[in-house]
């Protein structure tokens, strides 16, 4: 009897460590093949989130949205690029892409107009997006 329950212990161990590697090395998944929820600019989603933010929290958060508007900053951080359009004067649009989604003939200049679809997580100073692809 105690053979079985070491087994069936060791069984399941087994399983959640096999999860466990399989969540940390999955290949990273942006959301160029999804379908976004809305289309808008960046002044209105940060309007959005500026004035009522529970209910954009529930309206957003979670989904993909495409969001246009004039590029303010771009920085890069390790294998990410991080574009920032503009809004408000307070705040903007914080748009996370992995480097690695990008086309060698990106460029980012401040200034331009780009749109961007991306996951929304919320806002924290600026609404933030990741998973993000530029469109053309």
């Amino acid at each position: 009897m105690r053979k079985k329950i070491f087994f069936g212990i060791g069984v399941v161990l087994l399983c959640l460590a096999a999860w466990g590697i399989y969540s940390v090395y999955k290949p990273h998944r942006n959301v160029e093949g999804e379908e976004a929820a809305a289309t808008m600019t960046a002044t209105n989603l940060y309007n959005e989130f500026k004035n009522t933010e529970s209910a954009a929290d529930k309206k957003w958060v979670g989904k993909v949205i495409e969001v246009s508007g004039t590029i303010s900053s771009v920085n890069e951080a390790g294998s990410y690029a991080s574009v920032n359009l503009v809004a408000t004067a307070d705040g903007g649009i914080n748009c996370s892409i992995l480097k690695k989604d990008l086309s060698p003939d990106d460029k980012f200049n401040k200034g331009d107009s780009i749109t961007i679809k991306g996951k929304c997580t919320g806002f924290l100073m600026d609404v933030n997006l990741v998973d993000c692809v530029v469109k053309k």
